[in-house]
């Protein structure tokens, strides 16, 4: 399911940090968590596993401001107009869309840090239609793509769409959210890697490089790379899907990874 949510600024401040990622998931998982729900408890403290490893399989766009001015020197958004709108998207069935609706609307989501931040509240949520996922689809991203690959000497390296290896890395990322929902590609008795799909990506246009930084101004801060761009992507419907809903690449959860389809 996929929604956009419209939010309107409902508190005095008008500066967000640029890297306000990390508190709108918090804000995500806050809202969710206050059902007490048995969705609450899986998604935020279960997930989907595949060896050994959760899956929050959700993910969300940038922020999309109406009266906006970005001050890069001091890493603030001025959001000196009232409507904000995001798309937000979880791999679940359909069923739960009247609940999440009502999860999120009318709740109230602050983003700021040490420095300065304000207060939105959730005015109106939207039910986005599902695409009719097929073989060959193409994408824009909503936020940035990270695909992160481990050193031998320790460590790991953001990867750029244009960097050997990039597709086979987005599709074990793919196959490993397809298996912790138990859609497996192999035929009993078979491996997953004797029967493991090809998918074909190509990319078009400019590549754009964004750093984001989670946990800003705290002990924790780190700093991710992903990447913004469009692409074609040649993959079985199923695996299309998830990255429509779950994202495409790492930490989809964290707000990278979200695409629209290019019409």
């Amino acid at each position: 399911m996929r929604f956009k949510l419209i939010l309107h600024r409902s508190g005095i401040g008008k500066f967000i940090p640029i890297n306000y990622q990390y508190e709108l998931s918090s804000a995500i998982y806050r809202i969710i968590d206050q059902s007490n729900s048995d969705f609450a408890s899986f998604l935020h403290e279960v997930g989907y596993r595949t060896r050994g490893k959760p899956f929050r399989l959700f993910t969300f766009s940038r922020l999309f401001f109406k009266g906006f001015k970005v001050h890069v020197e001091s890493g603030r958004i001025e959001h000196y107009g009232h409507q904000v709108e995001f798309e937000v998207s979880f791999l679940v069935d359909r069923i739960a869309e009247e609940f999440i609706k009502g999860l999120f609307l009318g709740q109230e989501i602050f983003l700021g840090d040490q420095i300065s931040g304000t207060t939105y509240q959730v005015q109106r949520i939207e039910a986005k239609a599902k695409p009719m996922f097929k073989q060959v689809m193409q994408y824009r991203c909503l936020s940035p793509i990270l695909v992160k690959r481990k050193r031998i000497s320790g460590g790991e390296d953001y990867l750029s769409p244009d960097v050997k290896g990039y597709s086979e890395l987005i599709l074990e990322n793919l196959l490993s959210k397809s298996i912790a929902l138990s859609m497996s590609f192999q035929n009993e008795g078979n491996s997953l890697a004797e029967d493991r799909p090809q998918i074909g990506m190509s990319v078009s246009g400019k590549i754009y490089k964004n750093g984001v930084i989670i946990k800003q101004l705290t002990p924790q801060q780190t700093k991710l790379i992903g990447y913004s761009f469009e692409f074609e992507l040649n993959a079985p419907a199923e695996l299309q899907e998830i990255g429509y809903y779950a994202g495409f690449g790492n930490l989809g959860s964290q707000g990278f990874g979200c695409v629209e389809v290019k019409s």
